[in-house]
Formats: structure tokens, sequence, C-alpha cells
């Protein structure tokens, strides 16, 4: 946990840089923030929590089932979702069953840890894609870092002196996996719908899988294989139906 605490507070003040030479700091921007900064600490807090009751494999696909939550929102929220939309979630979300290894789930508790973690990102995409719009990336990714940052203090306190004694390895999980990474992801989501953005992360855990095999050496069962082309697939999909959908739009 205090290494939460402490990518978010090195995030923070990687962003506020930023934001304080652009000036657009607004008390509507510091309130969405009090929302944002909440669910993302709730969201990475309790995804550390299932990894470690658990495995790393299980943990990651209990999280990354967040785009069938942002389904069932959107659908609740009474939004027009396309057949082939929901579709290619469900289809993409059975290719990470594959590839993944939920057969070695040890902990309930684990499991809830990580659909929390899942449910809160979900809510976490759909309430900060419209802030993105309305007050841009950037300032989107601070105040949520921000108060993320003051609500995991306590953690960022107690590992304080491991900050120090890894400062680089510090620097890089706050200011660019943290910082750079957010303010990035908060600026694609004004262009693509947060149901696009979850299909197309499916990828993300696909490949962290993929390469920890190469340099560990471990081979992947056949089913793994299948799951990987599976969610590969679905990426291509996914990106395939936003950039026809993005040209029709720009032909109207």
């Amino acid at each position: 946990m205090s290494l939460v605490g402490i990518r978010t507070f090195l995030g923070a003040l990687f962003l506020l840089i930023f934001v304080l030479r652009k000036r657009e700091l607004t008390k509507e921007l510091l309130y969405s923030g009090i929302f944002l900064g909440p669910l993302l600490a709730i969201h990475w807090s309790t995804m550390f929590k299932s990894i470690e009751l658990n495995t790393v494999a299980v943990g990651i696909g209990l999280v990354f089932s967040y785009p069938i939550f942002i389904l069932i929102i959107e659908l609740l929220r009474g939004k027009s979702i396309k057949p082939i939309q929901i579709l290619i979630i469900l289809v993409g979300f059975f290719g990470l069953y594959l590839l993944l290894d939920f057969t070695t789930i040890s902990s309930i508790a684990g499991v809830v840890y990580g659909l929390t973690s899942a449910l809160s990102l979900a809510i976490l995409i759909i309430y900060g894609s419209s802030k993105s719009i309305e007050f841009g990336g950037l300032n989107v990714a601070f105040v949520q870092v921000f108060f993320a940052a003051i609500i995991l203090s306590p953690f960022t306190y107690s590992g304080i002196s491991w900050m120090f004694e890894n400062l680089l390895v510090s620097i890089f999980l706050g200011f660019f996996l943290t910082g750079v990474g957010l303010t990035t992801y908060w600026y694609v989501i004004k262009f693509i719908s947060p149901i696009s953005i979850g299909t197309i992360t499916y990828l993300e855990p696909v490949t962290g899988v993929i390469i920890g095999s190469m340099i560990l050496n471990e081979s992947l069962r056949i089913s793994q294989y299948f799951g990987f082309g599976i969610v590969l697939l679905v990426g291509i999909t996914q990106v395939f139906i936003d950039t026809k959908n993005q040209a029709q739009s720009l032909e109207n």
C-alpha cells in the first residue's frame, strides 16, 4: 500500500507543476476531484490487495472485468449500445479468461477485492470521461491523483524511507507511469467512449503475460495462446469500428 501512496504523491507533485503554469484550477474542477480521487484510491488499493491474497494473474484478471461493469452501468443509465459492442466485450473477457489462470483462486476475499477494484474503475472512467471533455485531461489527472494522494498519505508516510532509498524507481512510478500515464489516458478518452477504452485495454494484461513468459522462459498452454489470439482480434476489431465511426461522423 505504501507503494500506491508514493506513486500518487509523486504523480501529484509532477502534475502540479504543469497545472500551476496553465492556471486553470477552478472550484468545479476541484469538486470533481473529491469524487475522482477516492475512486482512484479504492481502485489501486483493492487491486493490490486482491493480488496479495491470490496471484498476479487472478488479481489482474478480476480487475480487467471492469469493461463488463462499464457495459452494465451504461445500460442502466439508458445508453444505447449496439449488440456488436456487447458481443465484443464478452468475447474479449472470454479470451482474457483463457489466458489468465483463474484456477489458482485461493481467497474469496481476494475475489471481492478484485471485483471492487473493477467496479470502482468502471465508475471512475464513466464519470471522468465527461469531466475530461469539460476540463481537459491534464487537469482531471491532477485533481484525481491529488485527492487520492491525500487519502493514501498515511501509507506514503510509512514508506517514505523506501522512496528515498529507491528514488529512481519511485520517480519512474510517480512521474511517468502515474503522471504522464493518467494525463495521456484522460486525453485519449475525450475522443473514445468508455466502453471502447475498456475493450482495447484488454490488451494490457495480455501483453504483460506474454512478455512475462518470454522473460521468465515459461511455456504457455494452447488455451492461453488461443485466449491471446481472441483478445488481439477483439482489440483490432474495436479499433476498426471506432475508426469507421469517427470517419462517418466527420463526413456528416
